[in-house]
């Protein structure tokens, strides 16, 4: 009997102690695993912070900024304020001084009122840390700000390192960065490593394309300015020479109708080349003359209501001699009602001259030239179809466009000279009256039709019909009209 209750005190005491063993395993594990957890989450939260940050500041590179400072002071002031970062400094890289000039500085805490200063670094100064690291090319730490920086922040901010880098885009140096941490170079962990070199790449490139964007931004001013000389040379410069031209064709035509005496025939061959030479460098100086005006904005637009089939019928009235000299037949086809249109009467005119000046040059004799209407959305289309040389479809991109003559224009009526200005001229006005001008052809040979369209008179919705002049548009000039 009592060795039944020893054996049975025995094995009950054994399970307690086992059972404590395992309960004591159980909490250190579970501790263990706690721990892990725990180390795990913060290390988590750390990395979520560091592609936040990151991306924050990929995204204010990407901004609508674009001046170098304010892109440096924006950077400098979400270091501070998004991360554990006591300063951040950026500096940019001036070849010609060679120096380093601050752009931007913030500190945790107030931003001190020094950093409105210019702050130059030299790189002549070899004991400087950051000029160091910028001409050797290599990231560097430091225990503290002096002899890196030139203005000191606040003792109060405690900074037990200092990250000091320098920036390069495409192997260039375009400046350095310098950034004062809250903890020891080795305490550092991997993401707060990786933020601060990705955080290098991003600064240097976020600079660059500030820098990029204002030296595109400064050359364009520059041809800007280069354009408006171009347009005043172009402009004095073609009242210069119309006077004389158009004395030297006066005194041919003279010539020509005998008021010098008879002229034999090889004189009067002479004479008529000659004449004929001048009436196209004065028709080139005249366009050139009126791109000037255009393109300087000093044409004077005066929107009127205008009957554009009688504007066109008074056009072709002009040209009808010209059109029985080359044995052409201009036709217009007038609707029954059309309404008027908006639009300046002079321009549009003009407009008309050069179109059905070009039909006449290049459609040969017993061809026809077809002018028609069209009431379309709100605007009128006038279309001016000739039979003549026609135009291929990959040669169609070139019209319109300064000096735009196309390969073997001339081909079928080797006296239709011109400029190349006219049709630019047309789509510069019709782009002025808000319309369009295109053309279409089925190939050579096969004629070709230019359309424009211009808007038509609602008298409902208010439309202004005449500008009243301003002391600014009494500077505007008006077209030269060259003829056909």
């Amino acid at each position: 009997m009592g060795f039944s209750k020893s054996v049975k005190n025995f094995f009950s005491t054994n399970t307690t102690d086992n059972t404590k063993v395992e309960n004591k395993v159980s909490s250190d594990e579970l501790a263990h695993i706690n721990q892990e957890i725990y180390k795990k989450s913060a290390e988590l939260a750390e990395k979520n912070k560091t592609l936040s940050t990151l991306q924050k500041i990929n995204k204010l590179i990407l901004s609508s900024l674009t001046h170098t400072d304010e892109i440096a002071n924006q950077v400098t002031m979400l270091l501070v304020n998004e991360t554990d970062f006591q300063t951040a400094t950026i500096f940019l890289y001036e070849k010609e001084h060679n120096a380093l000039r601050r752009l931007a500085s913030s500190y945790t805490g107030k931003q001190p009122a020094a950093s409105a200063n210019v702050v130059i670094i030299s790189l002549n100064q070899s004991e400087n840390l950051l000029v160091q690291a910028v001409t050797e090319g290599n990231v560097m730490y430091a225990d503290s700000l002096q002899n890196i920086l030139v203005e000191q922040p606040d003792e109060a901010i405690e900074i037990k390192s200092v990250f000091i880098s320098p920036l390069f885009v495409r192997n260039e140096l375009i400046g350095g960065i310098v950034i004062g941490l809250g903890e020891e170079q080795n305490e550092l962990s991997e993401y707060r490593q990786s933020l601060l070199k990705q955080l290098t790449e991003l600064v240097g490139i976020g600079i660059d394309n500030s820098l990029l964007y204002n030296e595109v931004q400064d050359a364009n001013e520059r041809l800007k300015q280069l354009d408006r000389l171009k347009n005043e040379f172009v402009s004095v410069a073609s009242h210069e020479l119309r006077t004389p031209m158009t004395a030297i064709k006066s005194y041919l035509w003279m010539a020509l109708q005998g008021k010098g005496g008879p002229l034999n025939e090889k004189q009067t061959y002479y004479v008529e080349r000659g004449y004929n030479s001048v009436v196209r460098l004065i028709s080139l100086v005249n366009d050139m003359l009126n791109i000037s005006r255009i393109e300087s904005g000093k044409i004077n637009i005066e929107m009127q209501s205008i009957d554009i089939i009688k504007l066109t019928q008074e056009v072709v009235d002009e040209v009808l001699p010209r059109a029985q000299e080359e044995g052409v037949t201009v036709v217009v086809e007038k609707p029954e009602s059309l309404p008027n249109v908006l639009a300046d009467s002079n321009k549009i005119k003009e407009v008309l001259f050069n179109l059905i000046g070009n039909s006449l040059k290049f459609t040969p004799k017993d061809g026809k030239i077809t002018i028609s209407f069209t009431h379309k959305n709100g605007f009128i289309e006038t279309k001016i179809k000739d039979t003549g040389a026609g135009i291929e479809a990959e040669e169609i991109g070139k019209l319109f466009q300064k000096f735009g003559l196309l390969p073997g224009s001339y081909t079928v009526n080797q006296s239709a000279m011109g400029t190349g200005l006219g049709l630019y001229i047309c789509r510069s006005i019709i782009n002025l009256h808000e319309g369009k001008i295109w053309v279409e052809s089925d190939g050579r040979g096969k004629g070709s039709t230019f359309t424009f369209s211009l808007k038509e008179i609602v008298e409902s919705k208010g439309q202004k019909v005449k500008k009243d002049t301003t002391d600014e548009e009494k500077e505007k000039v008006d077209l030269i009209h060259s003829g056909i």
